[in-house]
């Protein structure tokens, strides 16, 4: 059974679940629990849930020969028939569509275009460098902006603040993994960026969009304490500096130097801490 859950990757499904609804519930002022309820939150929680499993089960099982390299083990998917993966994708995506039409047009699209996006992705796109990479960076900042687009009363720049920056952290962690996963990736015919460029350029640029990262907390962080009262400001730098900018910053040191796979996996982790540390950030509005 635990086995079968890996598939959803569901411990992603509940970032991206927490992130959504902690920004309906606290980046609009004027919110209650009854206003996100029946403004839709839920359906777009389910929408997107519905799409990033979509991604998940299509490239477990588009990187069969991959991941049995990577880790030495098979996948999951290995033991279900394929007729029941057929069965999920059907379900993923009529949970997807249901979700997208109840809440109109623009999510009806958004959701469509994000599951064909991901198909793409997991067939071809992932297997050029940075192409792939960006899309799921894309895909990222779509799912918190689509807050916005749902509860227009959701402050924009705050809004922007925490999509931005789940970007440019889903990015720099798409490019570690390619360099944690290489050897599968090289050998399937993968041209990721540490197979193309070399782990020293990869490592590179990890180190140039964190450093953009941190830099564009800091200014959008002392933007945001004008939201905050005194007390609580400082308690917001502190924790900001703490458990995002200081994290962000140990990351760009390891980089520069990492080389093995245990490294990038630690990066890897150290990266996902990040971005569970920046959606609680959310809580102090």
């Amino acid at each position: 059974m635990g086995n079968y859950l890996s598939i959803y990757r569901p411990l992603n499904i509940l970032f991206i679940a927490l992130a959504q609804w902690l920004c309906a519930y606290f980046l609009d002022f004027s919110a209650s629990y009854t206003s996100i309820s029946e403004g839709g939150v839920y359906w777009l929680i389910l929408g997107t849930a519905a799409c990033a499993a979509f991604g998940y089960w299509v490239n477990e099982a588009s990187d069969i020969t991959r991941d049995f390299i990577n880790n030495s083990e098979p996948s999951p998917v290995t033991r279900l028939d394929s007729k029941l993966i057929y069965l999920h994708y059907l379900a993923f995506v009529s949970v997807a569509l249901l979700a997208g039409n109840r809440l109109g047009v623009w999510f009806l699209s958004l959701f469509i275009i994000t599951l064909l996006a991901l198909v793409l992705y997991s067939k071809w796109l992932k297997n050029i460098a940075l192409i792939g990479n960006i899309i799921i960076a894309a895909l990222s900042f779509v799912s918190l902006y689509a807050v916005y687009k749902l509860f227009s009363t959701v402050d924009f720049l705050l809004i922007l603040h925490f999509s931005i920056l789940a970007a440019f952290v889903t990015l720099c962690r798409e490019l570690v993994k390619d360099a944690e996963d290489m050897e599968g990736d090289a050998q399937t015919g993968g041209k990721t960026v540490p197979i193309v460029f070399g782990v020293n350029t990869l490592n590179l640029v990890v180190y140039i969009v964190i450093l953009f990262a941190v830099s564009f907390m800091l200014v959008s962080v002392y933007y945001q304490s004008e939201y905050l009262l005194t007390p609580l400001r400082y308690i917001y730098f502190a924790y900001c500096g703490l458990f995002v900018v200081f994290p962000l910053y140990k990351i760009a040191i390891d980089v520069r130097h990492s080389k093995s796979k245990e490294e990038y996996q630690q990066l890897s982790k150290m990266l996902k801490y990040v971005l569970f540390t920046g959606i609680l950030s959310i809580l102090f509005f």
